[in-house]
């Protein structure tokens, strides 16, 4: 046990937890890490744009629609959907095959059919959708991590779109011996070993390719005109004795193996008398293969049906239910044996959960730059290195990091045991195996659903070497051009771990060999560590410096907005200790955008959206981002302030939440009214308690920027009169009040339910008689982070061609009569816009990059400044300069004030 005290609750909980870190796993304090510069740029991630259907062409969309808004994302997270994965072979036996091999469908016809067999799953998969748009959703829980990608689904998207599966790749993929280069990958279908088509297949890989060839043959001949009576292409028969006469055409000539030729668009030839019996046996084949189309279509409607009552009962009754209910038992039980091929089934075709990685290689959907998810990738090599460059060539964007997970993938790496295709992603001599997650009883008292986790029923592909995985992973991304990774899943390894002996000693093996590889592959520590609040990560991050703060953000679950900031801002407390905390992305267009935006600008951490590409709100997001793609970061983890600590700011009916941090120049101060909803530890979800809460207000005080307060030494008297004798300015970005301030005097702030303020504070310098504050660009919701620097000057008027702009005779004299001294307070703004600031009396003087403004022109100034103490007038006024766009988008402003001696 470490025990630790002090007056100051924030270096308490850094020094305490630095300490823990240090004794517990080695994990040095964030202050001494390097921050990955991509911290700075505005980021756009493709998880909620397009979840698994992630392509290199909806990157190229949603970075087109956010630059044509004049938003230019420096850094570009390409979340899950990149990597080759695959279910387990008994989750691969589709439907279409079962019924081919009932209907005895062989050969070139069953090759047809089941490169059809999306008819099943468009159905399915529809109708699964659609209940899960329109079913609450019990965002955090099993139920609700599955409903986003169910609702990302349906008409639009196909069944290839969800596989990850797809590209040509060697089991031989890697050359680890070759001074660990990338061997060439092979370009023969018929001889590399896992590739699969987009479907769920369990046929070799010939066979794969078959189908393919015979798919884009079947399309190519709809395509000429090639139609049969039914309008859907060339028939079965067609295609059979087209096969049959290329294969007598070309046998002398064609590899074992090939691609079958493409039916013709031209009329088929005429059969001979000799072949009549392979014309019958063909026409049979055909109206089998439509039969078995037909009840695609049909079992797939029904499955789609059952599978939406299935999801209705579990969340009304199951979900709901206390941990060791009846209810969750009995389905505990049920779901580790009778329901068990059910739940995998379900998992793996509704879900990422139950697939494994089958390679380090990307799939076919980024085998060029505009390879879609709807085209057919099956077979096809990919070429990340060509796709990244392409995007960083036409967009601009500086960081392109790839997102993986701890195991590699959701449920590990395919596994090595038996020999399988994919096993251990295609790296010579990396060894894997399933290992059975097995919950604590702790864990199940929180969350009962864990006991019917993926992880429990499907396992997860634990590799013997993570140093093997990370460094062929980590080297193919170098080599394509990527900068980082975002690393999610991590606290799932110390789950694994402990039905293996122990998960700080598995995750410690993992979290070393990460690090390890990002440092050799990264350079710049460009990476985001994501879903690893367990202390078994934590206090083993050495080096790496940023760290996701709360679960996921969840755009559909209305109630979940509120708990995420406030969970953001509480877990930064700990957090911030090791790491900067990521708030996560959020969506600009989106009915919570403004409170989340206003969190994200006042956290600290990276400024990323995941719209999908053409929603968005570009005034918002002009707001938060400067034309070249960076952002006006704060410099420390956003906290709540000290009166926040112990108050429940979602449940109580009366708190704000008040989040601090600061900038080069200013502090900074978040206000949020949260109240209404919050996690619901019964039902196990967001929860909304109070449908209309009232307005709330709060007080701001400087001294909420914990960097202004003096070092406290428990004396309430000394602290008092320091506070007393420091004046700041206050400005509220929304209401426009600028309010002269002492330390512990406070400013009244009034919200709304669900809305935000942010103000600047900002310390007032005093300068023989002159007084100056600088409070940053108004149109920024962190508009104090625009000024970078500041620094003033007193003494004798500079020469002629400096700061004053007018004659002077050396001995301090203008014009030879008057003795005068200026007060210079020079700013390096970054950005542009309205610039605000404090000023004791209306200056002399402003100057723009060394030119003179014009008053009432430029700039303006007005008197009366509200003082919040007494509520009288206090002396001074607003300035407003108006600074114009540049090309580095840097401004220097200098404010003179002459006095007369």
């Amino acid at each position: 046990m470490y025990i630790g005290a002090s007056w100051d609750p924030y270096e308490l909980i850094e020094r305490g937890v630095a300490a823990a870190a240090a004794l517990s796993g080695g994990a040095r304090p964030r202050s001494t890490k390097q921050m990955p510069a991509s911290l700075d740029g505005f980021g756009w991630c493709t998880w909620d744009a397009f979840y698994s259907t992630v392509s290199a062409r909806g990157l190229s969309e949603g970075l087109a629609a956010l630059e044509a808004g004049g938003v230019s994302p420096q850094l570009l997270i390409i979340d899950d959907g990149w990597q080759m994965t695959d279910v387990d072979p008994p989750m691969r036996k589709t439907p279409a095959a079962e019924l081919a091999d009932k209907l005895h469908v062989e050969g070139e016809p069953r090759r047809l059919l089941e490169a059809t067999q999306d008819e099943f799953f468009y159905e399915s998969q529809e109708v699964m959708a659609d209940a899960a748009a329109h079913m609450p959703q019990a965002a955090g829980t099993t139920l609700g991590t599955v409903m986003p990608t169910l609702a990302n689904l349906g008409p639009q998207h196909n069944a290839p779109l969800h596989s990850h599966s797809g590209s040509v790749a060697s089991l031989d993929t890697l050359d680890l011996t070759n001074n660990n280069t990338i061997a060439s990958q092979s370009q023969d279908n018929t001889s590399t070993g896992p590739a699969t088509s987009g479907k769920r297949q369990d046929r070799p890989p010939a066979s794969i390719s078959a189908a393919a060839a015979a798919a884009r043959a079947q399309r190519a001949a709809s395509a000429a005109g090639a139609v049969d009576s039914s309008g859907v292409g060339v028939s079965i028969a067609e295609a059979v004795r087209a096969r049959q006469a290329a294969g007598a055409a070309t046998s002398t000539q064609e590899p074992t193996g090939a691609a079958p030729a493409a039916a013709p668009s031209a009329p088929l030839p005429t059969t001979t008398p000799t072949s009549a019996e392979a014309d019958l046996a063909a026409k049979n084949a055909d109206t089998a293969f439509w039969l078995v189309r037909a009840s695609q279509k049909v079992a797939g409607w029904f499955m789609g049906i059952a599978t939406a009552g299935f999801l209705i009962f579990y969340q009304w009754v199951v979900e709901p239910a206390p941990p060791n209910s009846l209810a969750v038992r009995f389905f505990a039980a049920a779901a580790k044996g009778m329901l068990k091929p059910a739940m995998l089934s379900f998992y793996a075709t509704a879900s990422d959960f139950t697939r494994r990685l089958t390679s380090v290689r990307a799939n076919g959907k980024f085998s060029h730059p505009d390879a879609g998810s709807d085209t057919d990738w099956a077979g096809v090599p990919e070429a990340l290195g060509t796709v990244v460059a392409h995007i960083k060539r036409k967009f601009g964007v500086r960081y392109i990091y790839c997102w993986h997970g701890l195991p590699g993938y959701w449920a590990g790496v395919m596994p090595t045991d038996h020999g399988e295709l994919g096993g251990g992603a295609g790296i010579p001599g990396l060894e894997s195996h399933i290992r059975f997650a097995s919950p604590t009883q702790g864990v199940l008292e929180i969350e009962p659903s864990m006991a019917w986790n993926p992880a429990v029923l499907a396992g997860i592909g634990v590799v013997a070497d993570p140093n093997r995985l990370y460094n062929a992973m980590h080297r193919y991304l170098h080599d394509s051009g990527v900068d980082g990774v975002k690393v999610d899943c991590q606290a799932g390894v110390g789950l694994i771990g402990s039905a293996m002996g122990g998960g700080a000693a598995l995750s410690a093996m993992y979290q070393g060999a990460l690090e390890a590889s990002v440092a050799r592959h990264f350079a710049g520590n460009h990476v985001i560590n994501c879903m690893c609040h367990s202390t078994e990560n934590l206090y083993r991050m050495t080096a790496t410096a940023v760290a996701r703060a709360s679960d996921d953000f969840y755009p559909r679950d209305p109630a979940s907005s509120h708990p995420h900031i406030a969970a953001c801002a509480y877990n930064s407390l700990f957090l911030g200790a090791l790491l900067q905390p990521d708030w996560d992305m959020f969506h600009s267009k989106h009915p919570a955008a403004k409170l989340h935006a206003a969190a994200r600008a006042v956290s600290g951490g990276p400024v990323y959206v995941s719209d999908k590409p053409g929603e968005h709100d570009f005034a918002l997001l002009h707001s938060l981002v400067l034309p070249d793609g960076s952002v006006l970061r704060a410099s420390l983890p956003g906290r709540p302030t000290r009166d926040c600590l112990f108050v429940d700011v979602l449940r109580d009916g009366k708190s704000l939440l008040k989040v601090w941090n600061t900038n080069p120049v200013t502090g900074v101060v978040g206000v949020f009214h949260l109240q209404g909803s919050s996690w619901d530890r019964v039902r196990r979800k967001f929860h909304v308690h109070d449908k209309a809460p009232r307005r709330l207000s709060t007080e701001v005080r400087p001294y909420d920027v914990d960097a202004f307060r003096p070092p406290s030494e428990g004396s309430a008297a000394a602290e008092a009169a320091v506070a007393a004798s420091e004046p700041f300015a206050v400005y509220s970005r929304a209401s426009g009040v600028l309010s002269l301030l002492h330390g512990n005097e406070g400013v009244k702030v009034s919200l709304p339910s669900a809305e935000a303020d942010v103000l600047t504070v900002s310390r007032v310098i005093r300068v023989a008689g002159s007084s100056f504050a600088p409070l940053g660009l108004s149109n920024m919701v962190n508009g104090g982070g625009a000024v970078r620097a500041l620094t003033h000057t007193f003494g004798l008027p500079a020469p002629a061609s400096s700061v004053s702009g007018g004659a002077t005779n050396g001995n301090g004299r203008h014009g030879g009569a008057v003795p005068t001294r200026e007060c210079v307070f020079t700013m390096t703004v970054r950005g542009y816009g309205e610039l605000v600031c404090y000023c004791g009396r209306e200056p002399d003087l402003v100057l723009l990059n060394g030119a003179r403004l014009q008053p009432e022109v430029s700039y303006t100034y007005g008197a009366s400044i509200v003082a919040a103490g007494s509520g009288a007038v206090a002396e001074g006024g607003r300035l407003r300069v108006d600074l114009p766009r540049v090309s580095d988008l840097e401004n220097e402003v200098q404010v003179v004030f002459r006095s007369i001696e």
